[in-house]
């Protein structure tokens, strides 16, 4: 299975979680209800739910572990190439501070219409 990154995992865990807590509603509002096949069904569903429960723990982990050696690339890279790292946050935040200074005063690109 590819691992996706954290932040996806983070947001189809929280969905997960919302499924799960949708799903026990469902049963709790079905209850103790006599029927067979009503009965079958909340089993199966029980089932479904704890089996989503593991999957979301796994998901977790994995979301975890892909941080941590995605943190620990970083830093080995950063330590290797110190004024790489420095040339390149001093780029994207004159980049960033280019962007935002042209959105701040509202001026509008070269050769874009004027207002």
């Amino acid at each position: 299975m590819t691992e996706q990154p954290a932040g996806g995992s983070e947001g189809l865990a929280e969905e997960l979680r919302k499924v799960l807590k949708q799903a026990e509603a469902l049963l709790d509002s079905v209850g103790a209800n006599e029927d067979d096949s009503v009965r079958s069904l909340r089993d199966r569903v029980s089932e479904n739910v704890e089996a989503a429960r593991s999957r979301l723990a796994d998901l977790e982990v994995q979301a975890n572990r892909a941080s941590q050696r995605a943190a620990s690339a970083t830093e080995a890279w950063v330590k290797d190439n110190p004024w790489t790292a420095i040339a390149v946050v001093g780029t994207v935040g004159l980049l960033l501070g280019t962007l935002l200074a042209r959105v701040g005063t509202g001026s509008a690109p070269r050769g874009g219409p004027e207002p």
